[in-house]
């Protein structure tokens, strides 16, 4: 099954900000007398670690490595930096209006237990906190947030979090330009990164081109 666009580009940005990501995270309905059977999917799940190493280490003869991950998550996101964040994602492409499903108590107790977040005891409690406030705390102290990405729109439920899909482009777009040597290098597989890449590489490409014609054209 493939990941909508807009997916695969917030789990981008989300990785350059230190994240690891799940998404279509799928919850499946069991008991009773019908058999099993998916229920919905949570687009997207990710958790960042507060302790984070630079984003540098130095290898042989003074040589760094480095991976496509910044020093400091992008002050959009409004991650916590002295505890673990949890994010809950919904990705919408047009109008900021998440799904039903992303505020059913079921579905976000599942999603939570089964990631390991907390315990299948303690979600009942996140669960209403993340609904009535979209924002709640772990029982071992991390923060879990509801994060809702869109195009547009003005405002995100109650107490979530908003972040437009235009500055997770802008903000892929500038870490492409501000590290491009280094990128150009690099062997993407990630979908939303590898475009990114490429256009960048195709710019450039144009660039080199014109600028060769403009030269030939000067000489006599």
């Amino acid at each position: 099954m493939s990941v909508d666009v807009g997916t695969e580009l917030v789990q981008a940005y989300l990785q350059a900000n230190g994240y690891f990501t799940v998404v279509d995270y799928p919850l499946v309905e069991l008991g009773g007398a019908r058999p099993a059977r998916s229920v919905t999917d949570v687009d997207l799940l990710a958790v960042r670690f507060p302790r984070q190493a630079p984003p540098e280490n130095k290898g042989r003869a003074g040589r760094s490595v480095r991976g496509p991950v910044v020093s400091s998550p992008d002050s959009l996101l409004g991650c916590p930096m002295d505890r673990t964040d949890m994010i809950v994602a919904e990705v919408k492409r047009g109008l900021a209006r998440p799904n039903p499903a992303s505020r059913n108590p079921k579905v976000l107790g599942a999603a939570l237990s089964r990631f390991g977040c907390c315990s299948s005891e303690d979600s009942e409690t996140v669960v209403q906190d993340l609904l009535q406030k979209g924002t709640a705390m772990g029982s071992h102290g991390h923060a879990i947030r509801m994060v809702l990405f869109a195009s547009h729109g003005d405002r995100a439920p109650s107490g979530w979090h908003l972040v437009y899909l235009a500055d997770v482009f802008l903000f892929l777009e500038k870490l492409l330009l501000r590290h491009r040597e280094q990128w150009q290098s690099a062997d993407f597989h990630d979908p939303a990164l590898s475009w990114l890449s490429l256009i960048h590489k195709c710019r450039l490409s144009l660039k080199l081109r014109d600028a060769n014609l403009s030269r030939s054209a000067s000489q006599p």
